[in-house]
């Protein structure tokens, strides 16, 4: 089968095919990802039957969104459309992170683990703590750019108002059924927290964090506050290269897609 580019006229079918295997639809998170990165699928007559999502910044790139209809599967649609979005990725330093049944096929590959996070959900019950502010763009860009050693301006411009600290910043985006607060970028955990508070406290319904596994205290927080810890998902670098950026400062990415 023929692996395509798609538009944003195909976007309704990344839904459809991310609802058949008990993902969430997220048209937001599918529209953000399509405008920032390149979205590209796998035709089938009875629908979308493949997708994946390459989002790049230079000299790194995160691979997001493969899946492969039920129907389809162990037809090697999987590993056909990750190798495109390794191509497109370019020679830099790709990663993604995997779901129990995906990890295989990407070790396969040649992705090697180094670390992960794990989303955590639900209505946040407040503490009382300090809580950051809203800024500008411009006040995150030299954060984002120590934390990941690349330009994100493209990306970060599109998440809307970010909550600052002084050294940190957080967005809180609204994906469809969650508002999701990420990335969290901080130098410290209790940055963090006043970040994630300051995006939580103007959310009525539910929220999503996905704490990367070196801050264990941070989502221990988080569950005292109520989100509810859902699968682990391990993050994988092709190769094993190193990451560029200070990585003591990225306390959760975007979502696990970017």
């Amino acid at each position: 089968m023929e692996i395509r580019t798609l538009t944003a006229a195909d976007l309704p079918a990344c839904a459809d095919l991310a609802e058949s295997r008990s993902w969430p639809r997220e048209p937001p998170k599918w529209r953000l990802l399509h405008e920032a990165g390149t979205v590209f699928g796998i035709d089938a007559p009875d629908g979308l039957a493949a997708s994946a999502v390459v989002v790049a910044f230079g000299p790194v790139a995160s691979i997001s969104m493969v899946l492969v209809a039920a129907r389809y599967e162990r037809r090697g649609l999987g590993r056909a459309i990750t190798e495109r979005a390794v191509a497109e990725a370019g020679d830099g330093a790709v990663w993604l992170h995997a779901s129990t049944l995906g990890r295989p096929l990407y070790e396969s590959m040649g992705f090697v683990a180094d670390g992960g996070c794990q989303g955590h959900v639900g209505r946040f019950a407040d503490d009382g703590g300090p809580g950051a502010s809203p800024g500008t763009l411009a006040e995150v860009l030299a954060v984002d750019r120590a934390a990941h050693g690349v330009d994100r301006r493209r990306f970060l411009e599109r998440l809307g108002t970010p909550f600052v600290v002084d050294g940190g910043f957080a967005f809180g985006v609204d994906i469809g059924h969650v508002t999701v607060i990420g990335p969290v970028v901080a130098g410290s955990e209790e940055q963090a927290k006043a970040l994630i508070r300051g995006v939580a406290r103007t959310v009525a319904g539910e929220v999503r964090v996905d704490p990367d596994f070196r801050f264990p205290a941070l989502a221990a927080w988080l569950r005292e506050r109520g989100l509810v810890p859902g699968v682990a998902a391990p993050r994988l670098v092709l190769g094993g290269r190193p990451l560029p950026g200070e990585c003591s400062m990225r306390f959760a990415p975007f979502t696990r897609a970017v």
